[in-house]
């Protein structure tokens, strides 16, 4: 999670929170990663090479990684670049179903970008805070893809937020940490299987952190297990899954069940947890939406124009939650959340490569410590609504 303009997360296949006072001590920053080292971890996917392309049917959406989101891993496992990786080949009577993979969608082998939002006011300080961030993630297969064979995917990703600002938290007295880092790498596999289904999972491990890999409670992971099934009218399937990560708005292990409904060549969706539609009224409009618990929601609308170029607008929640590597208590968290809308433009370049623009208004912006989302937080900074601009190159393969 998510995976575009301020992404996740994690992240995000299925895909994928309290303190007490800090004690003072010189922050230290690390030296900046290389976002070319970032791109050889990388995360996503290899191609759809069983289902065959319908001629009346639009181009996928492909979910992106939220340039600011970058350390949500059920944004993460919703851009999971494993639904549209099924190494089975695809039967006449199947082919309206995307069988496939995890739970949550598929996203771009390769993204990297970046997002900037400049400083506003802190509520109750005289203080303003700003951010921008950098991020990059790949995937390629392990091993060649063969049709009807096990596919093994390495994955990885990189991420840097700064937090810009002499904004305080409130009840530590500690300044707000100016570098939140997360580095991960991690597999995927997807199996396919005799009945048509698909059995798989994903596991990821690394760290986000203001100074990753300091400690072994900085350490963070995301595991995902899956199994997809037709459904009896060999249309449809169902999706079961259990996703856990510590660094998730529910830091526990999540089951997940869900049933792939498609009706019609332009309508699909997944009803349960986690839940996602997609709506194809014609050959240029695309309309998607999903929900992840606790409030991670996005609802996205797509107009093409020709082939080349798109127009994007969208509304999400957007959370990253990270382990301070100076906490008292290990099982705090640190929060950055906030609401967003967007609009922008898409502009394929050629040779699978594509650049995204996007200028955003964040709105309901905080950040906070605690050892769940919901409860129990402290430190919480608020702070004004104010404008985001993001740019991103993808290849789609």
């Amino acid at each position: 999670m998510l995976d575009r303009d301020g992404t996740l997360p994690s992240p995000a296949p299925e895909l994928p929170v309290p303190k007490e006072a800090f004690t003072a001590v010189p922050r230290q920053t690390p030296s900046r990663l290389s976002t070319a080292l970032a791109l050889a971890m990388g995360l996503a996917t290899s191609a759809n090479a069983v289902e065959e392309p319908s001629a009346a049917r639009s181009p996928e959406r492909v979910a992106l990684l939220p340039p600011v989101e970058f350390n949500l891993e059920e944004n993460l496992f919703a851009a999971e670049p494993i639904a549209d990786a099924d190494p089975e080949p695809v039967p006449e009577l199947r082919r309206r179903r995307r069988s496939g993979g995890g739970p949550f969608g598929s996203a771009a082998p390769v993204s990297l970008g970046g997002f900037w939002a400049p400083a506003t006011d802190v509520v109750g300080q005289p203080a303003t805070l700003g951010m921008n961030a950098e991020f990059a993630r790949v995937a390629a297969p392990i091993v060649p893809p063969a049709e009807g064979s096990p596919l093994w995917i390495g994955i990885g990703r990189f991420g840097r937020l700064e937090l810009t600002g002499d904004a305080i938290l409130p009840d530590s007295g500690q300044s707000v940490p100016d570098q939140l880092w997360i580095v991960e790498t991690g597999l995927t596999h997807i199996r396919p299987l005799d009945s048509g289904g698909t059995l798989g999972g994903t596991f990821l491990f690394g760290s986000a952190s203001d100074r990753p890999f300091a400690a072994g409670r900085d350490l963070t992971l995301m595991a995902v297990a899956f199994w997809n099934t037709p459904a009896r009218n060999d249309r449809d399937e169902w999706n079961f899954s259990v996703f856990y990560s510590p660094t998730s708005q529910l830091p526990y292990p999540l089951p997940g069940i869900a049933y792939g409904w498609r009706p019609s060549e332009t309508f699909e969706a997944k009803l349960g947890v986690p839940a996602s539609l997609e709506w194809r009224p014609d050959d240029a409009w695309t309309i998607t939406a999903a929900y992840f618990p606790l409030v991670n929601a996005n609802v996205e609308a797509r107009r093409r124009l020709g082939d080349d170029w798109a127009l994007i607008a969208f509304y999400r929640t957007d959370t990253q939650i990270y382990f301070l590597a100076d906490r008292i208590v290990d099982d705090e968290r640190f929060y950055v959340f906030d609401q967003r809308a967007a609009v922008g433009i898409e502009r394929t370049l050629g040779g699978g490569f594509t650049i995204e623009a996007l200028a955003s208004w964040l709105f309901d912006r905080e950040l906070f410590q605690g050892t769940n989302f919901t409860s129990g937080r402290t430190d919480v900074v608020e702070f004004d609504p104010g404008p985001g601009l993001s740019v991103q190159l993808l290849w789609r393969r």
